[in-house]
């Protein structure tokens, strides 16, 4: 196999230093703090309080999965590249990839976009933004491809950020929150997806699209929680384990839905959308049951849409999956234009040094085109890599 492999989704392990060095001092209080879980590993600790959130699941690529551990990984032990802009490009070449697009880390982001102080928010997001640039993706940025997080401080901030984002030479955000802050997609959100499209920038949304309000009980309530995560026999840990897939398919579904039909690319015909870490599998009957609800329902339910809601997703969408044979084999009716492949490197779910074998492993039935496509081609068309 010839063709170039990009990865459509890969993450940054937040380095010791990222806030000391990034956020603004006055912050230094409210700023994540590296700590240790019970174990001896490092953890995470945000102000709002709760358990520390440990780095084990997101630092060892590599490893035998029989031996991943959640608790006791310390940075010592995690792998360079997890944090490293030059040492994650040597394990892009071990790997034989190409290029990497890469989103933030949730486990600290949520902290600051679910805060009360839309300063705190704003100083938080422009932190990251500034480490993933001018430090993690500066080694060579035509293989390391940041992707920019927006603020959930409203949809002036929203805006903002995005053009600040194309300026410094990014080539796609990040959607944690509806564009407006509401909890649904509404037409407040629209001045944000007429400036996307404008600008010629992608917007990807990653498993989940949640309000600041929806983060801020969140947090209030794992304040307040307990020891949840350390307790192995607990909800949270199985939540964990199983990778949260219930809410996976529910969030995608219903944001996908919410777009198509309010017409979102009715109206920006131009508008490109990217769900990330979604899987593709379940698209081909998810788009023949919008199909039909828009057949039967378009005339009475004065929908703002002329073409069935799949004519949007084959024109204006994308999705990444890592494994999913069902999606492979049913590619045509997923649209083999609208799905990528991705490793996740370098979370615990990933196959790194192995990414070739298994996308000749998982698509061995594609043609070479197909292939080369699914693996790299639609990540460049997309984000012009």
């Amino acid at each position: 196999m010839n063709a170039r492999i990009i990865d459509a989704d890969c993450h940054v392990l937040e380095p010791p230093d990222i806030w000391t060095n990034h956020l603004s001092a006055k912050y230094a209080d409210k700023a994540p703090k590296l700590v240790k879980d019970h174990e001896g590993g490092d953890a995470w600790l945000t102000a709002v309080g709760g358990d520390p959130d440990p780095i084990g699941l997101t630092a060892t690529p590599g490893m035998p999965f029989d031996q991943f551990r959640w608790f006791g990984v310390t940075y010592e032990q995690a792998r360079t590249g997890c944090y490293n802009g030059n040492a994650r490009l040597a394990d892009m070449d071990i790997d034989g990839v190409f290029a990497e697009v890469l989103f933030p880390p949730q486990r600290t982001l949520s902290h600051f976009l679910g805060d009360e102080d839309p300063n705190f928010v704003l100083a938080g997001v422009e932190a990251y933004n500034n480490f993933l640039f001018d430090e993690f993706c500066a080694p060579d940025p035509q293989r390391l491809i940041g992707i920019a997080q927006m603020p959930s401080t409203g949809i002036d901030d929203a805006i903002t950020g995005l053009h600040a984002a194309k300026a410094r030479g990014a080539k796609g955000v990040l959607l944690s929150n509806w564009p407006a802050g509401g909890e649904v997609v509404s037409r407040d959100d629209d001045p944000f997806w007429a400036a996307a499209a404008e600008a010629d920038m992608p917007v990807s949304i990653h498993i989940n699209i949640i309000s600041r309000n929806a983060r801020m009980a969140s947090r209030k309530a794992a304040a307040v929680q307990g020891n949840a995560l350390y307790n192995m026999n607990s909800e949270a840990t199985r939540a964990k384990a199983i990778g949260g897939m219930s809410h996976v398919f529910a969030m995608a579904t219903g944001a996908m839905t919410s777009m198509i039909f309010t017409g979102v690319y009715e109206r920006f015909p131009t508008l490109q959308v990217c769900w990330i870490e979604t899987g593709v599998g379940w698209i081909p009957h998810f788009l023949e049951c919008v199909d039909d609800r828009w057949w039967r329902n378009r005339v009475w339910g004065d929908l703002p849409i002329s073409n069935p809601p799949s004519f949007y997703w084959y024109r204006n969408n994308a999705a990444s999956f890592i494994t999913d044979r069902s999606g492979v084999e049913l590619r045509h009716r997923v649209g083999v234009d609208n799905m990528m492949w991705s490793s996740d490197y370098p979370h615990h779910g990933n196959d790194w040094p192995y990414s070739r074998k298994v996308i000749d492993d998982s698509m061995g039935q594609c043609t070479e085109e197909e292939k080369s496509k699914i693996s790299g081609g639609n990540a460049a068309r997309i984000w012009r890599i």
